[in-house]
C-alpha cells in the first residue's frame, strides 16, 4: 500500500510553486524552509564545536595528568614501594610512577612567580617528552635540572641555559630560626601542552631533586597511575580502593574534574534548546504559510471533495506540503551544518589572517583556537528533531483542509 497516491504528490508539488497572485504566500513557505535549513545549520556546528571543545580539554588535562592518582593518608607515602606493587598487579593497569610535588617561588633576576614543582621519573614519562618544543627533556638521577611551560618561560623571560631559583616553604632551622630552602635548578627544556594552566603554572625535574630540596628521604607525595581504557577509571578507582590500605586516598579522573565536566554537558544542552528555538520560529512560519495557502485554495479543495476525495487524502496532500518543506529545510541545514563543521578551524584561522585578530585567548580560556568534533548522534538527533517538529506543524493545516465545507466553497461559483 502506497503512503501517498500518485494525484496527492502531484497537488503537493504544485501548491508548493508559486502562481502569479500567490508569490507572497510561496515565499512564506520556503523562507520558512530557509529558517529550518539555518537553525539545523547553527544546531550542529554549535553542538560540534562544544562536542570538540570539551573532547579537546579532556585530551589536553589527561595529556599531562594520570587516569588515576593514589595518595597516602597525609601529604606523604612511606610505603610506597608496596602500593606501586599491588597497584602494577592489576591486569588493566599500563603504567604506575611515583611522583613528588610542592608549591614553590620562582625567582629569575627580578622576577618572582609562584608555581607547583613536580618531581618525575623521566624514563617513564613518555607522553610529556613529547611536548617538548626547545631543548631536551629531563634525564635520570638527581641533577638539579627542570624543563618549563612556554607561558611561564615568556612571562618570567626564560630560555634553555638560563639558571632558575626555586624556593620550597618546607623550612630548615637557621641561626634565625625557620627558613625557607632554596635551590638554583638549570632549565634544559621548554614544553608546550597546548593546556594553558599547565604552561604557566607547572616545572617538572627529578623525583630525586625534589626529595633532597624538601628533605623527604624516600618518601613520594603519591602515584600516578595510567590505565588502557580511561573510561574504566572509576572502576579501577573502585578496585585500587579495596586493595589499597585504609586511609589511601584515589582519585580518578572523571571524578577530579568532575564539576568542570558536568557544566559542559549542561552548557552543551542549554545551547541546544535555546537554538533549537530558531527552528521552532521556522516551523510555526511554515504553519501560517500552510494555513494561507488552504485560504486561497479553497475552491479546489472544494472541487476535490465534490469529485470524491476523501478527508484523510486531502490531509495528506497538506502534509505532504509541510513534509517537503521541513524536508528539504532539514536536508540543506545537515549538508552545510556538517561542511561548516568540518572546515570551522582551518575557516576561523583565514577570518583571524584576514581581520588580524584573535578569537581565543589561552590567558582566558583552556584552549588558543576553537575545535569541531562532529558526533553522529548529534546530527541524528538534530535532524529527527527538525523533521519531526515539521510533520507536527503539518497536523493544525492539513485538518484545516480537510474541514473545507464544498457547498459554502463553491456558493458564489
Amino acid at each position: 500500500m502506497r503512503l501517498f497516491l500518485p494525484y496527492e504528490v502531484m497537488l503537493a508539488k504544485r501548491y508548493l510553486r508559486s502562481r502569479r497572485n500567490e508569490r507572497f504566500v510561496s515565499l512564506i513557505g520556503w523562507s520558512s524552509a530557509i529558517g529550518i535549513a539555518i537553525g539545523v545549520m547553527t544546531l550542529i556546528v554549535v553542538l560540534s564545536v562544544m562536542n570538540g571543545a570539551a573532547v579537546e580539554i579532556r585530551d589536553k588535562i589527561l595529556g599531562f595528568a594520570s587516569h588515576i592518582d593514589v595518595q597516602g593518608p597525609g601529604d606523604r607515602i612511606g610505603p610506597w614501594r608496596d602500593w606501586l606493587k599491588t597497584i602494577r598487579a592489576l591486569p588493566d593497569v599500563i603504567r604506575a610512577t611515583p611522583y613528588v610535588q610542592s608549591q614553590v617561588l620562582l625567582a629569575y633576576g627580578a622576577m618572582a612567580r609562584g608555581a607547583l614543582l613536580k618531581g618525575i621519573a623521566p624514563a617513564e614519562e613518555r607522553d610529556i617528552s613529547g611536548h617538548i618544543v626547545e631543548g631536551r627533556f629531563l634525564r635520570g638521577g638527581d641533577r638539579f635540572e627542570v624543563v618549563i611551560g612556554k607561558d611561564l618561560a615568556r612571562k618570567m623571560g626564560l630560555t634553555v641555559g638560563d639558571r632558575l631559583r626555586l624556593m620550597t616553604p618546607s623550612a630548615g632551622i637557621g641561626p634565625s630560626g625557620a627558613v625557607p630552602r632554596m635551590r638554583v635548578f638549570d632549565v634544559v627544556g621548554i614544553f608546550d601542552s597546548g593546556f594553558y594552566e599547565y604552561d604557566v603554572g607547572w616545572v617538572l625535574t627529578n623525583i630525586r631533586a625534589v626529595q633532597r630540596l624538601n628533605r623527604m628521604g624516600d618518601a613520594v607525595s603519591g602515584i600516578e597511575v595510567y590505565v588502557r581504557d580511561r573510561d574504566q577509571a572509576p572502576a579501577i578507582a573502585r578496585q585500587l580502593r579495596a586493595l589499597l590500605p585504609p586511609g589511601s586516598w584515589v582519585m580518578d579522573w572523571q571524578h577530579r574534574h568532575q564539576s568542570f565536566f558536568h557544566a559542559l554537558r549542561t552548557e552543551r544542552l542549554a545551547m541546544g534548546v535555546i537554538l533549537s528555538l530558531i527552528v521552532l520560529v521556522a516551523v510555526f512560519n511554515m504553519v501560517s504559510s500552510l494555513v494561507m495557502v488552504v485560504m486561497e485554495r479553497r475552491r479546489e479543495i472544494a472541487v476535490l471533495k465534490t469529485i470524491g476525495v476523501g478527508h484523510a487524502s486531502v490531509m495528506r496532500v497538506f502534509m505532504l506540503m509541510g513534509g517537503l518543506l521541513s524536508g528539504f529545510g532539514t536536508a540543506v541545514g545537515a549538508v552545510l551544518g556538517l561542511l561548516l563543521a568540518w572546515r570551522l578551524d582551518d575557516l576561523l584561522r583565514w577570518l583571524e589572517q584576514l581581520l588580524g585578530i584573535h578569537f581565543l585567548s589561552s590567558d582566558v580560556y583552556f584552549i588558543d583556537h576553537i575545535p569541531s568534533v562532529v558526533e553522529p548522534s548529534y546530527v541524528v538527533a538534530v535532524v529527527l528533531a527538525s523533521l519531526c517538529m515539521g510533520l507536527l506543524a503539518t497536523f493544525y493545516p492539513a485538518w484545516r483542509a480537510a474541514g473545507v465545507p464544498p457547498a459554502d466553497a463553491l456558493r458564489y461559483e
